[in-house]
């Protein structure tokens, strides 16, 4: 369990806002040594999770791990050569990487004045697919197509261009002078005699943002070349064989329309995907890269007073997905969309942040009018219903609203806020508008519990987690074995239990990573035990989420590869299963732990409505009892008669049943009696730091 204390407000603002960046971050010091990193990090390279804490580590220990971006590349060395030339450089120069997962990331790498590193890792992999459907539409057209930058210099070309150019023995290599490839084609014989001089051409397409030139070529045939200026200086340009148009010139006037439709239609695709980056592919509307930026740009040049941000979170969106499927939840989300652009004004900024999720910027407007728009758009959703096939949905929106001046003036606070906010709303019954207001004891109350994810992820960091064991005995009171239970020790030194930071982890997404720290260090200890010869176990408690996940499937066997043997002194007890809506997702690989020697147990049983039904679809060595179970037994007559029924279970199937929350010895006495022979509480053993324990 885990507990903690505020930290240094700008440390922890600083860790918030890493961790809200949707690209990877890394700090590097002088010496190459990371200090500190974001979760994006960790996500974009998750085989690096495997070393544990990463701060300390080198750049070149990073970039070598063999199960990383490089393990594809067919000389490493090589590769690995060139990327820390590239680190050692850092002069901002973007470059692109390979992942893992066959995804994409553009590395931006910038030297500190003190010598270290920053390095940014933005996602382009929606981008770079993109672009490569732009590059086969554009080699699959008939016409040569030619994209300059403004230096008139190759950006891109295509196959039938590189045809035309290629009869002469010339190559369009990217980076090339337009000038200078043409000057050399009119030399080589490529054009007619008698053809306008090339720098009299370039010049009349430097004075103009459009050129159409007819060009003869020595053949017989024409080229029609139509380059034109688009909005970021660079210029597209379609050459097209207009022999056959040229021989009917009655024609010529439509083909020229046709062209000029053609040239700015990939005009327009060319500046789509310049703007991917700041869009979103589902709805069209801009994405939260674009609102962070607008928003940093009005709070420095506007009185923040009249600025509102607002999070909008549609009610029940699962059961729409759950309904209907993707394909027509995703039809939804687009109509809901453009209903939300329709109801705010013309200054007003709608962003579709991910998923079921939008947030909102309006300026210009005080408290009473924001609210006012606010809740319009709410009953303007509720009274709409929308259309998707046969169906026909009403939806509620949980709204979360904040002014940018009542938080701390970043743009993540800000943010950070209004999610709040949003937050309050859906726990208060949905279907509402939640102002952020810290005097309301909700907002508060609903701020401090958010900030178990800096805490935790300071924990993390710090290697402020500590690990304690409390024994597991049998009816003579020997020690069977350990089970491994975590805390968190704040700043001050206190400790916290895990009620109090779990339920922030699980909401957050962080359990993941817990449940790897507890692996590690529950290995390292069954290590131990195993090198004393003392025949005693340590059991760990992974979440069925955490025994779902691929990544910590293959990272958990890489570990127990690593400590050959350890799987006799190892147990797992699952958790939470009742998050998971397919227990069939996590069975397979707990077949595979059984078959390696590590016992599984199904823990908390009896505190839930599925224990019974997990214990039927997974496959399980033991049960342990919930200790509310216990406590109860001796006046409850449900617990007596469910520890009654769990110990008939576990005979009949030959499973082990670990009693546990035994506190005294009438409890004791009375779990003897119905057969229980295993027992754990604190009236064996309390839970004591794990090193006093082995000491």
């Amino acid at each position: 369990m885990r507990e903690g204390q505020p930290v240094d407000s700008r440390f922890t603002m600083l860790v918030a806002a890493l961790d809200s960046l949707a690209d990877g971050f890394a700090l590097f010091d002088a010496q190459d040594r990371l200090l500190i990193h974001n979760r994006r990090f960790i996500e974009q390279f998750p085989f690096l999770d495997q070393l544990g804490d990463l701060h300390g580590f080198t750049f070149y220990a990073l970039a070598s791990v063999p199960s990383g971006e490089w393990a594809r590349v067919e000389q490493p060395e090589a590769y690995i050569a060139e990327r820390m030339r590239r680190h050692a450089e850092a002069d901002g120069t973007p470059f692109e990487i390979d992942l893992e997962n066959g995804g994409v990331v553009q590395v931006r790498e910038c030297r500190t004045p003190d010598g270290g590193i920053i390095s940014l890792w933005s996602d382009v992999t929606q981008i770079k697919q993109a672009e490569a459907k732009l590059l086969e539409a554009i080699d699959g057209i008939h016409e040569g197509f030619l994209l300059l930058d403004p230096d008139e210099r190759i950006v891109l070309s295509n196959t039938c261009l590189r045809l035309i150019f290629g009869a002469v023995g010339l190559e369009l290599t990217t980076g090339a002078s337009l000038a200078d490839l043409l000057r050399e084609a009119q030399r080589r014989g490529l054009f007619a005699e008698g053809t306008s001089p090339v720098d009299d051409v370039l010049e009349r397409a430097r004075r103009s943002p459009e050129l159409r030139a007819e060009i003869p070529l020595r053949d017989g045939n024409w080229m029609l070349a139509s380059h034109r200026r688009i909005a970021n200086g660079c210029t597209v340009g379609v050459w097209t064989d207009v022999t056959s148009q040229k021989r009917r010139e009655s024609e010529l006037i439509n083909v020229r329309e046709q062209l000029r439709q053609q040239t700015e239609a990939l005009a327009d695709f060319a500046r789509l995907v310049a703007l991917q980056a700041r869009s979103d592919m589902l709805t069209g509307l801009p994405n939260r890269f674009a609102l962070e930026e607008r928003l940093d740009q009005l709070l420095r040049d506007r009185d923040p007073r009249n600025i509102w941000v607002g999070i909008i979170d549609i009610d029940h969106f699962k059961g729409v997905n759950d309904a209907v499927g993707h394909a027509a939840a995703d039809e939804l989300l687009r109509e809901v969309a453009q209903f939300l652009r329709g109801q705010l004004r013309g200054d007003d900024l709608l962003v579709r942040v991910g998923g079921d999720e939008f947030a909102m910027m309006l300026t210009d407007i005080d408290e009473r009018d924001a609210l006012r728009i606010a809740r319009r758009i709410n009953a303007a959703v509720h009274n709409n219903p929308f259309q998707i096939g046969a169906r026909s949905f009403t939806l509620g929106l949980s709204i979360g609203l904040v002014r940018a001046n009542g938080t701390p003036g970043s743009v993540s606070s800000l943010l950070a806020a209004a999610d709040t906010a949003c937050y309050v709303a859906k726990e208060s019954g949905r279907d509402r508008v939640q102002l952020y207001d810290l005097g309301d004891p909700k907002v508060n109350s609903t701020r401090q519990r958010m900030s178990w994810a800096e805490r935790i992820q300071l924990g993390l960091e710090l290697d402020r987690f500590h690990m304690h064991l409390q024994a597991i005995v049998d009816h003579n009171h020997t020690v069977l074995g350990y089970e491994a239970l975590i805390r968190l020790v704040d700043e001050t030194g206190s400790w916290c239990q895990p009620a109090q930071f779990l339920p922030a982890a699980q909401r957050l997404g962080l359990m993941g990573r817990i449940d790897a720290w507890v692996c590690r260090h529950a290995i390292d200890y069954a290590m131990r035990l195993i090198q004393r010869g003392a025949h005693q176990y340590v059991s760990m408690n992974i979440g069925a989420h955490s025994l779902a996940d691929v990544a910590f499937q293959r990272n958990f066997m890489d570990m127990l590869d690593l400590h050959p043997g350890v799987e006799a002194a190892l147990r797992i007890e699952v958790t939470e299963t009742e998050g998971v809506e397919d227990l069939g997702e996590i069975a397979t690989f707990l077949t595979e732990l059984r078959a390696r020697g590590v016992h599984v147990y199904l823990d908390d049983f009896g505190n839930g409505y599925n224990s019974f039904e997990s214990l039927k679809r997974l496959p399980v060595d033991g049960i342990k009892i919930d200790w509310t179970v216990t406590r109860d037994l001796l006046r409850d007559p449900i617990d007596k008669a469910l520890m009654k029924a769990a110990i008939s279970i576990a005979n009949s199937l030959g499973l082990e049943l670990v009693a546990e929350g035994v506190e005294d010895e009438v409890q004791l006495a009375k779990l003897r009696e119905l057969g229980a022979t295993m027992y754990q509480g604190f009236l064996f053993h309390r839970p004591a730091d794990a090193e006093t324990v082995l000491a």
